[in-house]
């Protein structure tokens, strides 16, 4: 109670009405099945078209069995009319990803736009990092699947300007085997053999040392196909290098005119200009404008310029990356392969890309950058290790659970509780479809639609969908017959199970008309033909008890389309037998669980009951006025009881509140007879 403990005036906020209750989702669905490459852990992900599922999952699997369905299922649900996905993929054992093992060391390129003419001793360099008087270069590019190669050529004296990359040979460029008189700067690399840096952070002659490795993202052999490319970029310089005090111990503290973009941890190249040794350092300190480095102490003569150079330039060396797959492109413009926040190459691309990972593990011990990964080619990284693919079995399908974030194929799709329809497209194993009605009974709050069990890679015929059927007896799912076909990506017609155009059209029908219409009777889109034509015999053999399967039928030749003429349970409860009250049901109930949660631990008395009935009163009437409910009359259409009642004193003393909720759901026209008389003429009652 509110305390009042001095005189004035008190504002006081109070809800007078019973709070309301929120209508919930029926069409959100759950799809698992074999993917192209995306995420084998939960939680999965959501999609809302299929652009966002070839980022996610990728494209068409190039195989025709019914473990490759699910892409166009998931094509087949938005095109009928789904709006929310949740996807997770399941793969089979053997399957592995994708990797770049990649290796260190100076490898450049021709600057773009400036080919290297042969018998000239003169090239432009994409990057002259590390290069000094005297160090061998070696050009070479790959032509019609011919290696042309240069001779090694040293530098000349003088050789490097820095500011512009272009070197100056000692001989003229020649080309093995003879033919181009060009090196392309398109296609270029450039070789220096620099693969290390003494103990001074001087670069040195050496074998390529190893760097990161990268893998990706999901298993397969879509891997293959990502694109990797490295450059050595330069983010800040600066140049007036002064030492700053005497003696060794203050001989690593340069004075510089700018400090702007230098930073503790960060690896600079020191260039005095003229082909002299270039000198690599780690930044430990930065204070204004004074940077301490790390490594032996140097003097005056060291970081002087050398003539005809006129200043010492201080350079940070980092390494842009762009990784590229399926017209999706993810740029990193400043990494290091030290572990500086915002820059440390693992964090960024493990925390960034949806397209590879970093692998901490292969980070070597020498940050410095010598070792930056870098391709063959001065550009491309290759794959070192192929991806695997491996189809899924039954188990991978029904999955695991690890615990939350852990969980595998279906068990995953319980991490969601939105979703309302789960499918598991192409897959009639009996394993599998018992595990999604298992999920559906313990859940409470999902239906499953089952497509038909292939035997022996043959669609099924009717006795074989009669003997699936009866495998099973739940209000939870339903089964559609016969298969549907598709187009596929080489435009080829492909059969494949109905359950992701279901699950789309009943998404469809929810927003269009309510949970309450029977996903019945509606044309089915993105359909080119049936496995089977079902006739009107076989029909009726197929839709009442106790088979009640939903078939999918032909009315092309009546100007109606392919419709799907079912809507049925597979259950022998006839109060169930209809999908539509199931799901309406399944609507209702989690509507109210969810829009009377305030109800928890108050005060269980009458004015608590009153509100109760207030609030699951105002829901039901919607619900009847929508055209949900049956009954001329509210009355008619539902009732609800609270109180003494439904509850008794042992009820209320041990906390337990207890509402009663009776409901009239509308229920199908599934057989609509018209009566016809013939009479005499004139015998019609008539009335002036």
């Amino acid at each position: 109670m509110a305390e009042y403990l001095a005189p004035g005036v008190y504002l006081e906020e109070k809800d007078l009405k019973a709070p309301s209750i929120e209508a919930v989702s029926t069409s959100t669905t759950g799809m698992v099945g074999h993917a192209q490459r995306g995420p084998t852990n939960g939680p999965p992900v959501l999609v809302t078209n299929m652009l966002q599922f070839r980022q996610h999952f990728g494209g068409p699997l190039p195989t025709t069995t019914a473990d490759s369905e699910m892409f166009y299922a998931a094509q087949g649900y938005f095109a009928n009319g789904g709006r929310r996905l949740y996807v997770i993929r399941a793969i089979g054992g053997g399957a592995g990803a994708t990797q770049f093992a990649t290796q260190g060391g100076i490898i450049t390129r021709l600057a773009a736009g400036s080919d290297a003419t042969v018998d000239t001793p003169n090239a432009r360099l994409a990057s002259t990092l590390g290069l000094r008087d005297g160090t061998n270069l070696t050009f070479s590019f790959v032509q019609e699947g011919v290696t042309h190669t240069s001779s090694a050529r040293a530098i000349a004296a003088n050789g490097v300007n820095s500011a512009t990359g272009d070197i100056t040979l000692t001989a003229n460029l020649d080309v093995s085997p003879a033919g181009p008189a060009v090196f392309p700067a398109r296609a270029t690399a450039v070789a220096t053999g620099i693969g290390s840096l003494n103990a001074a952070g001087v670069p040195t002659n050496a074998g390529r040392p190893a760097s990161v490795t990268f893998a990706a993202v999901d298993q397969g052999s879509w891997g293959d196909a990502i694109v990797i490319t490295t450059r050595h970029v330069a983010p800040a310089r600066s140049t007036s290098v002064a030492l700053v005090g005497p003696g060794a111990v203050d001989n690593n503290r340069l004075r510089l005119a700018s400090a702007a973009g230098f930073y503790p941890l960060a690896w600079v190249q020191i260039d005095r200009g003229a082909g002299a040794d270039k000198i690599f350092r780690q930044v430990l300190a930065v204070n204004g404008t004074i940077v301490t480095l790390s490594g032996q102490a140097m003097n005056a003569a060291s970081i002087a310029p050398a003539a005809p150079a006129t200043e010492t330039v201080v350079s940070v060396c980092e390494f842009a990356m762009t990784v590229s797959y399926d017209g999706v492109t993810e740029t990193y413009n400043s990494l290091t392969l030290a572990n500086v926040p915002g820059k440390f190459v693992i964090d960024q691309i493990n925390n960034r890309s949806s397209i590879i990972t970093a692998l901490a593990a292969s980070l070597p011990a020498q940050t410095h950058p010598i070792n930056f990964p870098v391709g063959d080619d001065g550009l491309n990284l290759r794959p070192t290790t192929a991806g695997v693919d491996a189809a899924p079995n039954a188990a991978a399908i029904r999955g695991t659970d690890a615990g939350p974030g852990a969980r595998t194929g279906l068990r995953a799709l319980e991490e969601v509780e939105d979703i309302s329809i789960i499918v598991a497209p192409g897959w009639g194993d009996a394993s599998v479809q018992a595990a999604m009605i298992e999920q559906c009974e313990r859940l409470r709050y999902r239906v499953t639609l089952l497509d038909p069990d292939l035997v022996g890679g043959v669609a099924p015929t009717l006795p074989q969908i009669q003997a699936q059927r009866l495998r099973y007896d739940t209000k939870y799912a339903a089964i559609y017959y016969p298969r549907i076909l598709v187009r596929d990506a080489n435009d080829q017609l492909r059969a494949i199970g109905p359950s992701g155009h279901m699950a789309g059209l009943c998404a469809r029908i929810d927003n269009e008309r309510g949970v309450f219409k029977s996903p019945g009777n509606e044309t089915m889109r993105n359909v080119e033909e049936l496995e089977a034509i079902v006739t009107k015999g076989e029909h009726e053999v197929l839709n009442p008890q106790p088979n009640n399967i939903n078939v999918i039928r032909d009315f092309r030749p009546n100007g109606r389309g392919i419709r799907i003429y079912g809507a049925r349970c597979i259950t022998s409860a006839s109060d169930w037998k209809y999908l539509a009250v199931r799901r309406l049901f399944i609507f209702i109930e989690r509507s109210i669980d969810i829009g009377t949660q305030w109800a928890v631990l108050e005060p269980n008395d009458q004015r608590l009951w009153d509100r109760l009935i207030d609030s699951v009163d105002g829901f039901l009437t919607t619900q009847w006025r929508e055209g949900a409910l049956l009954g001329f009359e509210k009355s008619d259409a539902f009732y609800i009881r609270c109180g003494t009642s439904t509850m008794t004193q042992d009820d209320i003393d041990n906390g337990r509140l207890v509402m009663e909720i009776g409901i009239a759901p509308v229920k199908p026209a599934e057989f609509v007879i018209i009566r016809i008389s013939q009479t005499a003429s004139g015998s019609f009652a008539t009335e002036a």
